[in-house]
């Protein structure tokens, strides 16, 4: 069995078309999709190295921590791993949201009490958590980490749609003016209120190349920081560890997050390596913005090699979403979860 004494990375580049994954608000009858500045290596005018600014469409990591979250949930449940009531039902708040818990914290209990109850719950345990109720203010680190899913430059772009959403009948909502009888003023301000009738607004739909990365800490699993010691069995941290990892595919190989009713991802294809260490040095992270990011990993795994070790970095290839699928099931497999202290 393979050791991962620090961490697992991935990093990818994921051809994604027509979704509306992320988006930052609305005006009037116009839904905004959410767009970031970045700053990438390239060429200027003259054909020289350099760097250029670009805009382009993004996926916050928030939305990829709440997708995430929901297949952990989901193979928790499959798997028969522990969750707190409230995680069961993917409350944002996670054992905030239970009231038994709101009860506990009444009795003023230890930061490392507080803990120890939090990682009872495969999901607070993954994905942390930050306890402020009743005076009590405890954080959870997440094991798992998301960066922003970026766009890259050139090969993304956003269009706009018209939709409409019609009235049950042939008639739209009724007009009226300051000129028009009273009873069409009410009518018309009851309809109005009500949000009935035919409404027309407008719709993003991106598509491209998107650079993908995460990061999870093995050894986080199951470890209470404020006592330094771990609070479950090591068949219980290599339960979650292996439901981390199917986790973290299942949230590239199918998105869901807003608007999927109706524009639900095309994943066209995804190419990029999954790393894991085995050391003290932290799993491989080259940037997908980088054309070379799989060349970049390979080459810091052999340093890392040289500096701490035969074994300490392992860089797996793949290509499409079965190729993702085939990695992970070398991993999950072979996977026993380090400890901070071995």
């Amino acid at each position: 069995m393979t050791t991962i004494s620090k961490s697992i990375s991935i990093a990818a580049r994921v051809v994604l078309d027509l979704h509306a994954l992320n988006n930052e608000g609305s005006e009037s009858n116009r839904l905004l999709t959410r767009q970031v500045g970045i700053v990438t290596v390239g060429r200027n005018e003259d054909g020289e190295a350099g760097y250029q600014r670009s805009v382009v469409n993004a996926v916050s990591g928030d939305m990829l921590k709440h997708i995430f979250a929901d297949y952990f949930r989901h193979i928790a449940l499959d798997r028969g791993l522990p969750l707190c009531d409230a995680c069961k039902a993917l409350d944002p708040a996670r054992m905030n949201g239970n009231p038994d818990f709101a009860e506990y914290l009444k009795s003023k209990p230890s930061p490392a009490d507080v803990i120890t109850r939090l990682i009872s719950c495969a999901l607070d345990d993954v994905c942390g958590i930050l306890v402020t109720g009743e005076g009590t203010s405890v954080k959870r680190k997440s094991a798992v980490e998301f960066g922003w899913m970026i766009g890259l430059p050139g090969v993304t772009e956003v269009q706009e749609f018209i939709h409409a959403r019609h009235a049950i009948t042939r008639l739209t909502r009724t007009k009226a003016t300051k000129e028009s009888a009273k009873e069409q003023q009410e009518k018309a301000a009851q309809e109005k209120a009500a949000n009935i009738g035919q409404m027309i607004f407008n719709r993003p739909a991106s598509s491209g190349v998107y650079a993908f990365v995460a990061h999870l800490d093995a050894c986080a699993i199951g470890f209470n920081d404020a006592e330094q010691k771990y609070m479950i069995d090591e068949a219980q941290r290599r339960a979650r560890l292996q439901a981390a990892l199917l986790s973290l595919a299942q949230t590239l190989i199918q998105p869901k997050g807003a608007l999927t009713s109706t524009q639900m991802p095309h994943v066209v294809d995804m190419q990029g390596y999954v790393s894991v260490s085995s050391r003290a040095a932290t799993a491989p992270l080259s940037s997908p913005l980088r054309d070379d990011f799989v060349e970049q990993a390979h080459k810091v795994a052999d340093m890392n090699e040289r500096l701490y070790g035969g074994g300490a970095n392992g860089v797996l290839d793949f290509s499409g979403a079965d190729g993702l699928l085939g990695r992970m099931v070398e991993l999950a497999d072979d996977v026993v979860p380090g400890t901070y202290r071995e």
